[in-house]
């Protein structure tokens, strides 16, 4: 069996060019104190041996990794990849690098993720963090050695940190405006109300439209279920089977509300002439149903950028923000028509 080869380091340049490994780590960083020619000389051979900076060790010794961690959800939303794409872009852009971690909603698995990014001594860390609790203490903790949060889309429960998201109370609210101005009475709510940031604000400007436009609130029309596909899907399906009367639905996601629109239309309803169907920044996916929606468009993308101005302001002062900054980022209602090529901004 082939060994594998040893990587080459600092010392294996140094034992090379009969230099000290301080000597090829200062020439590596075009220090002023070696002279061109060594600088020159150490990176030619560097570059032949195919030698590659050990980054934690380096950022141990600077105090600085130039590594952001991002802590999200799942890249199944279209959403967090475009959240995603805004915070690469904009971390390179300002001489960082972004490391993309996944919780899957457990606070088991956030609870790694944070260790890891700790261990790896990033410079700060951007949350979309699971609700609930659990892992107050141990963000604490690594907040207390210096590495600085900010939360993006949703907060943490309990702490209160800087924070970019939307006004999710008053998209939900335009957006059940937009319903009821389309003759819309019996609208559902599909999705959590309680537990997740933004479904709570979601859930409020649903009430808080109904209550100006004297629709009696009736419970039977709010329809809890988790955040994916599956559940959306069988919840709907049981209110269709039941031949509860209903002419438009809400959701808190893209993937509620696909898996909402699947079982509207096996149900032999159509959409959007018998039921018209809204929901949030996800539209990828509702995309495949093949008919009209109305989407709030949460501009992902600047969300990205925007945490990252964030979190590298906190870095570069060295300073805790007080008071937090909580920036919220502008959304607007799209019509999405059913080909699927056009959408329209309403007014």
């Amino acid at each position: 069996m082939k060994s594998k080869k040893k990587p080459v380091t600092l010392k294996t340049l140094a034992k090379i060019l009969n230099l000290t490994p301080a000597t090829i780590s200062k020439a590596l960083r075009d220090s002023s104190d070696i002279s061109l020619k060594t600088r020159e000389r150490v990176k030619q051979k560097a570059k032949e041996l195919g030698y590659q900076p050990n980054l934690l060790a380096r950022s141990l010794i600077r105090r600085r990794s130039n590594i952001i961690g991002v802590i999200i959800p799942n890249l199944a939303h279209s959403f967090f990849a475009e959240v995603t794409r805004g915070i690469s872009d904009r971390a390179r852009s300002l001489g960082y690098e972004a490391i993309i971690m996944l919780h899957d909603e457990s606070s088991i698995i956030e609870r790694r993720n944070l260790g890891f990014l700790s261990a790896l001594n990033v410079d700060g860390i951007l949350i979309a963090a699971v609700p609930g609790i659990e892992n107050n203490a141990v963000i604490e903790s690594i907040r207390e050695r210096g590495i600085p949060f900010v939360c993006f889309d949703r907060v943490i429960d309990g702490k209160d940190f800087s924070s970019v998201t939307i006004d999710d109370k008053e998209a939900s609210f335009l957006l059940m405006e937009k319903m009821i101005e389309q003759g819309c009475r019996k609208i559902i709510f599909l999705g959590p109300t309680h537990d997740l940031f933004v479904a709570k604000g979601r859930f409020e400007g649903y009430q808080e439209a109904l209550k100006k436009h004297d629709i009696p609130y009736d419970p039977k029309y709010v329809i809890e279920c988790g955040i994916n596909i599956d559940d959306a899907y069988v919840r709907m399906k049981r209110v269709v089977n039941s031949g509860q009367p209903f002419d438009a639905v809400i959701t808190i996601s893209g993937l509620l509300a696909y898996g909402a629109g699947r079982a509207i239309l096996e149900g032999g309803l159509s959409i959007p002439e018998d039921v018209k169907l809204g929901e949030f920044g996800d539209n990828n996916i509702v995309h495949r149903l093949g008919v009209p929606f109305i989407t709030v468009d949460q501009n992902p993308y600047e969300m990205g950028t925007k945490s990252v101005e964030m979190i590298v302001d906190l870095i570069e002062t060295g300073e805790k923000e007080e008071p937090p900054k909580h920036v919220f980022i502008d959304t607007k209602l799209l019509a999405h028509h059913s080909n699927n090529s056009f959408s329209s901004e309403y007014h």
